[in-house]
């Protein structure tokens, strides 16, 4: 009988050490930290955040593990589950478009903070490392998913990487990393529901996979067992999750040598990644036409795949005109008409969803279904027109962003936070950020913004 793929990846994960990863691999998870840091500052008082800390601080658990920004500390499952919430509630952090778009550094740095918190002495290296490793875990089973079964791969996958992020910090053996991975199959969850309809579970489900990733590797510590044919089972990942819709082979095609997490993408713009190359095209058209919020526009046409087109442009009346943040983060029309009326489509612009303006003229963005780039087209009042194309969207690895726009991100991000972050420490948390590997405890980040 052939070897579940779990205990390949368990004793990659096991053995890896810090020298093994390519110098790319730790420019790239650095990176992703830094990036999935910033979205967390941003997202740590939007909706929703406040009540599950509410809730978890009514239970008054052990204070294992501080948290971003609150204040105190939460049982370490529960620090990993805020972190990761608030990371992925701007829908801002990073994607790996290759594992349908699957977020990956929410859970990874989630599972992070908290072990290095619950554990303490752990190096700014170890802390590279167990990322870069819990991203590729998550990359490479989202890759192996071949087909869209409608689950929230951020949680329901991600809670793999957030167990080997957590079983590496913990140094648990190969075969302890091998059941980590079996409980987590029975934590694996999350419905993309969340987003047809609208609601905040969407950054729950993110949490979720964080803290139940942690619980895995803490339960394996101590013996406990999870299922062994993790991927290949019968009843086993793929079976259950993707039938008829996987390929096992990217689970282990050049472990060791391929890192996937040097291939995510990283977010200009904080909604849906799909619809980004629809954004830049929009934003392209502004500033080449000189649009303003009050430049009369005739019309305007976006024509992509016919799935992209159905499923954020069609349809429900949300996608027009939404009424709430998660609805405005995947309204297709709304971001299009909000980047030609505004030229930017950031935190604030994304919440625009009371603006007149930007409403009426979303109601008038004609999708078209076809085959080929992304392509927007505006016909002014005067006459003039113009159309843009995108084929790769802007933040992924062949087209990425310029270390200056991931550093206004990241000071976007932080000025959004849930209590003002001064210029002067938000500067000490970027520098703990860029050197990163030579830092002899990371708990240092927490300390800065705890």
């Amino acid at each position: 009988m052939p070897t579940d793929p779990a205990a390949a990846l368990a004793q990659h994960v096991a053995a890896t050490r810090f020298s093994d990863l390519p110098a790319s691999t730790v420019d790239a998870t650095r990176q992703d930290l830094h990036d999935t840091l910033g979205c967390a500052l941003g997202g740590s008082g939007a909706p929703g955040i406040p009540e599950l800390l509410k809730l978890y601080r009514s239970w008054r658990g052990a204070p294992e593990a501080r948290l971003l920004l609150a204040g105190g500390g939460l049982p370490a499952p529960q620090a990993a589950f805020m972190h990761a919430a608030m990371a992925h509630a701007l829908d801002y952090d990073d994607t790996y478009d290759a594992g349908g778009s699957i977020h990956p550094g929410a859970s990874v740095l989630g599972a992070a903070l908290a072990t290095a918190d619950l554990c303490g002495g752990v190096s700014g290296q170890e802390l590279i490392l167990a990322a870069a490793l819990g991203l590729d875990v998550s990359c490479r089973i989202a890759r192996a998913a071949t087909v869209d079964r409608g689950w929230h791969r951020t949680s329901t996958i991600g809670v793999f990487g957030a167990t080997a992020v957590a079983g590496k910090l913990l140094g648990l053996s190969a075969g302890q990393l091998h059941q980590a991975f079996g409980i987590a199959l029975s934590a694996a969850a999350g419905s993309r529901q969340c987003i047809l309809d609208g609601a905040l579970t969407k950054r729950f489900q993110a949490g979720q996979g964080a803290s139940a990733g942690l619980i895995a590797a803490l339960l394996a510590a101590d013996g406990f067992t999870g299922a062994i044919d993790v991927f290949g089972g019968r009843f086993g990942f793929y079976e259950l999750y993707q039938p008829n819709g996987y390929d096992l082979a990217p689970l282990t095609e050049a472990l060791g040598s391929r890192f996937m997490g040097e291939e995510v993408s990283f977010k200009p713009y904080p909604c849906g990644r799909p619809l980004h190359a629809g954004i830049d095209a929009a934003l392209a058209l502004h500033e080449a036409l000189e649009l303003g919020p009050d430049t009369p526009i005739a019309e305007v046409t976006l024509a992509g795949a016919p799935a992209l087109i159905a499923g954020y442009s069609e349809g429900a009346p949300q996608k027009r005109r939404p009424t709430q943040i998660v609805e405005a983060q995947f309204a297709f029309p709304f971001l299009i008409a909000t980047a030609l009326l505004t030229g930017r489509v950031g935190i604030d612009e994304v919440a625009r969803f009371d603006d007149p303006r930007i409403l009426a003229l979303s109601d008038r963005v004609a999708g078209i279904a076809a085959e080929g780039p992304v392509t927007v087209s505006v016909r002014l009042a005067d006459g003039r027109s113009m159309s843009h194309s995108v084929r790769v969207a802007r933040g992924a690895p062949a087209n990425p962003l310029s270390p200056d726009q991931r550093a206004a991100k990241f000071h976007d991000c932080a000025a959004h936070a849930v209590r003002p972050l001064p210029a002067a420490t938000e500067d000490a948390v970027l520098q703990v950020l860029a050197r990163l590997e030579t830092e002899p405890d990371a708990r240092r980040i927490l300390d800065l913004l705890a």
